[in-house]
């Protein structure tokens, strides 16, 4: 393709250097020569999509590209009359459709952003005729959609029946079979009711193009730059060295800070409106994401300021036991006294030393414990109450906050009940079943940032209904679910020196330098952070944009007990930010808030994409279940079949084993082209389709 005036070129090397960090497409850097195409929302540069010479793409780390677009040419004036503008997934189909058609054209950038961009384009141009250019295979579906949405029209390339397997789009029509060709196929765009389904050019079995079963969320990148740049600096020197998903990396950072901070301060969303700034964070990821890893680092100065304050309390500690086993002593001999007195009626005087003493009791220090591993939430209640009044559970395996398979829906709700109060600071009281007596938790903060692998939170949320969210519960955390890095990372030797991560540390401990705020109950009382009246404008409106959003057709109705915590968790995370970079003095501002709401945006999206599966159908999820279960059991088998006896028997969750619902999902992927059953014999495989398993499918 021959030079636009809306495409830059530059060395990878030289694109480095200006934005301080190596852009990367599956763990990989960019190398040789990158094409930057500027990305549009509306008028506004959104972000910049990176292409380098081995068609490996990533985009600018921190930018927005849903719903945004590249422009093949600067777009026209007016309402679009007599214009007819074309839409299509890549830059190269793009620059293709243009160079053959003399038509404007503009990329989405990918098939899922499709109809938003389709749906901006007429809304700027109401009277032109948009076509739509669909890429054969898993975006056709897609395409389809965002032509309906539109009322425009369909584009399909067509190649004949030599077409090689990897030939999909206008891009490689026009290497194939010319400019000339892909004019005319574009200039025969109809109304979006047309199929093509390919045929495997190498003969056996005939697949058709896998169907996608729901329409997903795509995956937006982590917004790096809207971290404080302490914050910042360090997460990306930690993913450098450890190569794991930047938001697993970030929310290890954000989830030390919250430790680190949540004892000194609460804040003021509003009058009346205030609370802890304590954070959830639940990472969806498989083991050896190297959640643990990250988690160690970041928290290194802590462990060591939790392990110099036991230390340096070890003598006031021993000083306790003595001053304690005496009064026990003391408490004793009075209450045997009682009881020899009582024979002979005289107890008076006896009772009020006992009453004395009691108000004598000595108090045991408060010493820092902030580490509770795999606590249950009776044990973490405890210790708060009577070690410690704020702490944290930094863990890769949920299973006690999660709690067992065996737990019993009464344990479950009590369980949920205890960390929700916990999140918003309420007070509670505790009986102590097995060892007798009570306790209160009054003024504690608790930070929660969980590793959960994606069949352990279903079977979680399987095994609790609707507990998890009717309660809020899932709500309150800020949830990511990244792709996984592994197989894409190489070994690399530890840095001499860690000045990122050591200036990370230096601010946590100057942070925890200064004892928290305890009353005489040994809770908390922390400074209450206000927002500069710039701030709490931008937090009225962040709420008020996730508010129209829950209402019937909004686009946040099916996570609407996700989104009304969203506006919550921003100002907390501002908060948060503030202190890590200022301290507990001044107020929010500004910059802390908006950093903090695309931050607590692109949670909500990760929520989205994870709980929007859940609201389907039960047929549709048993579909999904089984298709992933599929295709990693032939992903780990190096194998394109299995036996459905093996299917059955196997299969989770184990709704799926029973022989109707089984097949009924069989059914229903092989009506989207997904999975084929043959039979041998006797013997019934369940055949997956070649696409799935390569990766180049969803």
């Amino acid at each position: 393709m021959q030079p636009v005036a809306t495409l830059r070129e530059l060395p990878a090397g030289d694109i480095a250097a200006m934005l301080g960090y190596a852009p990367k497409s599956g763990g990989e850097p960019l190398a040789g020569r990158v094409i930057v195409a500027p990305v549009k929302i509306g008028a506004r540069l959104s972000t910049l999509e990176l292409i380098d010479e081995a068609g490996r793409k990533s985009a600018l780390a921190g930018g927005a590209k849903a719903g945004g677009y590249w422009a093949a040419q600067p777009l026209p004036e007016g309402d679009g009359t007599g214009l007819r503008l074309l839409i299509g997934e890549g830059v190269s189909t793009a620059l293709s459709a243009a160079v053959a058609s003399k038509c404007p054209t503009v990329a989405a950038l990918s098939c899922g952003n499709l109809e938003s961009v389709a749906r901006t384009m007429r809304e700027r141009y109401p009277a032109a005729t948009l076509v739509v250019l669909a890429d054969l295979g898993n975006g056709q579906d897609h395409a389809e959609q965002a032509a309906r949405s539109v009322g425009g029209m369909l584009a399909l390339p067509h190649f004949g029946p030599g077409r090689p397997s990897e030939a999909s789009d206008f891009n490689d029509m026009a290497t194939l079979c010319g400019i000339g060709a892909t004019a005319e196929a574009i200039a025969r765009a109809a109304a979006p009711d047309v199929r093509c389904d390919p045929v495997d050019p190498a003969g056996g079995v005939i697949w058709a193009d896998p169907q996608p079963l729901v329409a997903a969320f795509e995956s937006e990148p982590y917004p790096i730059d809207a971290l404080p740049p302490v914050i910042q600096a360090a997460v990306a020197e930690v993913q450098g060295f450890t190569k794991a998903p930047v938001p697993l990396v970030a929310s290890s950072a954000v989830a030390a800070v919250s430790l680190a901070v949540q004892a000194y301060v609460d804040v003021e969303r509003s009058a009346g409106l205030t609370g802890p700034v304590s954070l959830f964070l639940l990472s969806i990821a498989e083991s050896g994401e190297r959640k643990s890893t990250c988690d160690r680092f970041f928290t290194a100065a802590i462990r060591e300021y939790e392990r110099e304050s036991n230390e340096a309390s070890k003598p006031e500690l021993s000083q306790y036991s003595a001053d304690h086993k005496i009064w026990e002593s003391k408490r004793a001999g009075l209450g045997d006294a009682i009881k020899r007195a009582a024979d002979k009626g005289g107890t008076a005087e006896l009772e009020t030393k006992l009453r004395e003493l009691e108000e004598q009791k000595p108090t045991r220090p408060r010493v820092p414990r902030l580490f509770y591993g795999d606590a249950t939430p009776e044990a973490l209640t405890h210790g708060l109450a009577d070690t410690w009044p704020s702490g944290g559970v930094l863990s890769s395996e949920a299973g006690s906050i999660l709690g067992s398979h065996a737990m019993g829906a009464e344990s479950q709700m009590r369980n949920l009940a205890i960390l929700n109060l916990l999140w918003d600071g309420t007070p509670q009281s505790f009986d102590r079943r097995k060892e007798g007596g009570s306790f209160k938790v009054d003024g504690a903060r608790l930070t929660v940032a969980l590793q959960v692998q994606e069949a352990t939170l279903r079977s979680f949320l399987d095994r609790t209904g609707d507990l998890a969210r009717g309660t809020g519960f899932l709500a309150r955390f800020l949830v990511a679910w990244p792709e996984s890095t592994q197989g894409a990372r190489p070994f690399t030797e530890s840095p001499a020196t860690w000045p990122a991560l050591s200036a990370f540390h230096r601010q946590s401990a100057y942070i925890l330098s200064s004892r928290p705020p305890l009353n005489e109950a040994g809770g908390l009382t922390p400074a209450l952070l206000t927002m500069t009246p710039e701030a709490k404008a931008e937090w009225i409106k962040y709420h008020d944009a996730i508010e129209r959003e829950l209402s019937a057709g909004g686009e946040l109705r099916d996570v609407r007990d996700v989104a009304s915590k969203s506006a919550d968790n921003a100002a907390r995370l501002a908060a948060l930010f503030h202190v890590f970079e200022h301290g507990v003095g001044g107020a929010i501002g500004r910059d802390a808030f908006e950093g903090a709401s695309r931050i607590a945006a692109w949670h909500l999206h990760e929520s989205r994409r994870f709980l929007g599966e859940l609201a389907l159908p039960p047929d549709v999820s048993n579909a999904s279940y089984l298709d992933a279960w599929l295709v990693a059991y032939c992903c780990r088998e190096r194998t394109d079949r299995v036996p459905r006896r093996e299917v059955q028997r196997h299969v989770t969750p184990a709704r799926l084993r029973h022989k109707a619902a089984l097949s009924q999902a069989l059914r229903d992927l092989a009506e989207a082209g997904r999975v084929q059953e043959v039979a041998e014999g006797k013997r019934k495989d369940v055949l997956v389709h070649p696409a799935l398993i390569s990766g180049d499918a969803k």
